[in-house]
Parts: structure tokens; C-alpha cells; sequence
């Protein structure tokens, strides 16, 4: 396990104990045992004496885990515990996510304004693959990088680039994914900046993570038999997986220590401005009518949030 002496996001200090508990005690280890129950490669056993903490950044409110597991423990996790798994047992995502991807990637293209090339694009924690090969069948060029490389033989198939190693290009991507990504990571910030550096001036990055707010009061009593997207799931904290539970001012505090500005949402069209100008009541009632019948932007996963943020420089 390693400490974390400061907030992820924003690097405070200050913190405030919200749960403490061994891993060994039992309402962790049923849920863990209960939870990965279909991934029969995921050990734990090297856990037995660590302890499963919660804190709550006295800066931003980020809520996260103190200590984590080291990232040796976290890759065989991901590649052997489960990825590991039969293939009937693996994550995938909601079959019916893809119009609601392919009209996001279509927002973000049309805010990059290319007119002389079409903008190169990273899915960055690819997981199987599924966003990046919509992608590519867009015809952009798709790139594609995961700590396992399970899915990329069939990624290959749809001619993406796939990345084995974290040393991205520097300078080369117009867009950046990163979807359901920075909650499993040790250090986000750091690996912000990475990214920062592979995006051309003008390009975006896009982080989608998992956002609850009832967290803190589920916290205050615990189920840890709920299920996963039951209305007491703890699946915002989820031990070993969900390090980091980032609020909307967590990410943009995290995203301008990097040097990257946050980009608004209008409808489905994404803006420099976070206000637009005053316009006629009676376009303000169609967007009212277009909200109701669901033409303003959501996230296509529920419990969820996501910020888009522009490198500038």
C-alpha cells in the first residue's frame, strides 16, 4: 500500500477521516468476496493487513482512499484479476451507449473546427475497446492505450494504433478520451500532465468518472451488501478500484494546476464561454422544450460526470 499525503486532485494537505476499516474485517471482505465473485483471478490475500481508508480533502471535497495499493498490486488486478476472467465475465459497456458516444465525439469535432485534416484521437484507458472503434469507424484516426493489451488484437482489426507503452506521443492528439479512467488512478494529476503533453495546442480532453452525491452520507452507515447500481451502492468508493471521488470543482482544480481551461456545454455544442449571450425568451423556451425531450447533453453512463478541458498552450 501507499500513503497519500496529499489531495489528488489538488494536492491540499488537510484531510478529514470519513471511514476506516481492515481489510479483513468482515463487511470488506464479504464485499469483496460477494462483488468479484465472477472474476475467480482477483487475490486479495496481500491485503489481509492493510487498512481501507476514506478522506475527504479539506480544499476541493475530493473524496478519496488513504493509502492505495502500489501499482504492482494494481496491474495484475486489472490484466489477471480481471481481465483474466472468462470473456463472458468481463466488463463491457451498456449496449445501448453508441448514438449517445458517436453524437459527443461529433460535439467535440465540430469544436475543433478543422477544416484542412481530421483530428487524431487517444482512448486513453481503452478498456475493450468499444469507444475506440466507434471511433474509428467515424474515420478519424484512433489510438488506443490500455494497462492490459486484451482487447488490442481485435482493435488492430479496425486499424487503431495501439499504445503498450505509457510514453504517448508528445504534441499529436487533437482529442483525448478519457472515460470511467482517473478514479483507478494513484496519481491523477500526474498522469494529467502526461496527457496535457500529448494534446496539440487547441486539442481536448475529455474526463468522465463516476460522481455520487449522496456518498458522504451513505458513508456515515454503510451497506456494503448493496448492489452495484442499487440507491445505496457504494460504488463511488469502491474498494481497490474507485481510488478517487473527484467533485466537479476537484476536476477543474486538478485541470487548471496543469494549465488547461474548462469548456461548457450548450445544448450539445461545447463553448469557451460558460454563458451565452441573452437571447429571445422565446429561444429560451425551445431550449426548455429541447431539455424535456432530452437535446441538452448527458453523460451516456448514469452516476457519472464529465468535463471537457482545452490545452491552450
Amino acid at each position: 500500500m501507499i500513503k497519500r499525503a496529499t489531495c489528488p486532485a489538488c494536492s491540499e494537505s488537510r484531510t478529514r477521516e470519513l471511514i476506516c476499516l481492515p481489510y479483513q474485517s468482515p463487511p470488506l471482505t464479504t464485499y469483496l468476496i460477494d462483488f468479484y465473485a465472477s472474476f475467480p483471478f482477483c487475490q486479495f490475500e496481500s491485503l489481509a493487513s492493510a487498512e481501507f481508508r476514506v478522506v475527504e480533502c479539506g480544499n476541493c471535497q475530493c473524496i478519496f482512499q488513504d493509502p492505495v495499493p502500489d501499482p504492482e498490486f494494481l496491474a495484475q488486478f486489472y490484466e489477471q484479476g480481471l481481465y483474466g476472467a472468462p470473456l463472458e465475465n468481463r466488463p463491457s459497456f451498456d449496449p445501448y451507449y453508441a448514438p449517445q458516444a458517436i453524437r459527443e465525439l461529433m460535439m467535440v469535432v465540430r469544436f475543433l473546427q478543422s477544416s484542412t485534416r481530421l483530428p487524431k484521437i487517444l482512448d486513453f484507458g481503452t478498456g475493450n475497446g468499444n469507444w475506440a472503434i466507434l471511433a474509428a469507424a467515424t474515420g478519424l484516426e484512433t489510438h488506443a492505450y490500455d494497462i492490459s493489451d486484451h482487447a488490442f488484437s481485435r482493435m488492430e482489426l479496425h486499424e487503431i494504433t495501439c499504445h503498450r507503452s505509457s510514453n504517448l506521443p508528445e504534441n499529436y492528439f487533437d482529442f483525448i478520451n478519457t472515460e470511467q479512467v482517473f478514479e483507478h488512478l494513484p496519481n491523477p494529476a500526474e498522469q494529467l500532465r502526461k496527457l496535457k503533453r500529448g494534446l496539440r495546442p487547441g486539442g481536448v480532453i475529455k474526463i468522465g468518472v463516476p460522481y455520487d452525491s449522496q456518498l458522504r452520507q451513505k458513508l456515515k452507515c454503510p451497506n456494503w451488501v448493496a448492489p452495484k447500481n442499487s440507491p445505496e451502492s457504494l460504488n463511488g468508493i469502491a474498494p481497490i478500484e474507485h481510488l478517487n471521488h473527484f467533485e466537479p470543482g476537484s476536476l477543474r482544480a486538478m485541470a487548471l494546476a496543469t494549465g488547461l481551461e474548462p469548456l461548457f456545454i450548450h445544448g450539445w455544442d461545447l463553448s469557451n464561454a460558460p454563458l451565452l449571450p441573452k437571447i429571445s425568451y422565446r429561444k429560451r423556451l425551445g431550449r426548455w422544450l429541447r431539455s424535456k425531450i432530452r437535446e441538452e447533453y448527458r453523460p451516456y453512463f448514469s452516476l457519472t460526470q464529465t468535463a471537457f478541458f482545452l490545452n491552450r498552450s
